[in-house]
């Protein structure tokens, strides 16, 4: 029997709860990834039998479920999750090692950091290259989003929108699809790469040549102006003062209205 392979490039936990929100045609399948995301803490002490038992299905099930995630086993699978509550990446030291008394002060300096990001950002818009880069939207043949996690859901919206105003955003999902729509894109198309602090760039070095290559009109959203990669860019909007504590992901979505409203006042009655 052929077992359906998730994309890889996508995380863990985005796989699991896209089973539980979307389906894959299979109820036990939900059934198994529902029944990890409430016991995710405990899987790496989780024999591939006691998750079994926990979910009423066999070894054989739990097996075939990790090979639809991409893993060829469920020692695998149960050491990436064990990865993922090892790491925290996401936030600064002080929020990690944060008690409860601790939680003001926190939010406060979050809050002022998220203000002070969305002022920083409205402070240096240059209506300019907002012109540039609608007026790139409105000619353009083919548009493209690629970025990395977060980046995406930044682009469903951007999707979203600018669908109601008849220009199509392509995303790819994961780091295969993204590269297979490098691939697949036509020459001299739009392309908007979000990545705050440049990793995209570093990463994703054979999709950033194949745009290159391809002559594509590069857009980055990015609180890096400057460097060798970046330089491959025709435009770089200025997003964020600082993202310690993944405050730069609100300004991220204020950046991309912007655009939006930009596009919908002086290219939607065109």
């Amino acid at each position: 029997m052929e077992v359906l392979l998730m994309p890889k490039g996508i995380s863990i936990m985005s796989q699991l709860l896209s089973i539980v929100n979307y389906g894959d045609g299979k109820e036990v399948n939900v059934d198994i990834a529902k029944t990890i995301l409430q016991n995710y803490n405990k899987i790496p002490e989780l024999t591939i039998f006691d998750l079994a038992d926990l979910c009423y299905v066999s070894s054989s099930s739990i097996t075939r479920f990790v090979r639809t995630l991409g893993y060829d086993s469920y020692k695998e699978f149960k050491s990436d999750i064990n990865h993922t509550l090892t790491i925290d990446v996401d936030y600064s030291k002080r929020i990690n090692m944060a008690t409860a008394e601790d939680l003001k002060p926190i939010y406060q300096r979050y809050t002022e950091n998220v203000i002070e990001n969305i002022q920083f950002t409205f402070d240096h818009i240059d209506y300019r290259q907002l012109n540039r880069v609608c007026e790139m939207i409105y000619q353009a043949k083919e548009i493209a989003l690629f970025g990395l996690e977060y980046a995406n859901y930044v682009g469903i919206h951007f999707q979203n929108k600018m669908a109601s105003l008849n220009r199509l955003i392509q995303l790819g999902v994961s780091d295969e699809k993204q590269l297979e729509l490098a691939k697949n894109i036509a020459p001299h198309s739009l392309v908007f790469i979000i990545s705050l602090e440049g990793s995209f760039f570093y990463r994703n070095t054979e999709i950033i040549d194949i745009l290159t290559e391809k002559e594509c009109k590069i857009v980055a959203i990015s609180m890096i102006t400057v460097g060798k990669l970046i330089s491959a860019c025709d435009e770089v909007i200025l997003c964020n003062k600082t993202n310690s504590n993944t405050e730069g992901r609100i300004t991220l979505m204020y950046t991309i209205e912007l655009i939006i409203i930009y596009y919908y006042i002086n290219y939607s009655h065109i």
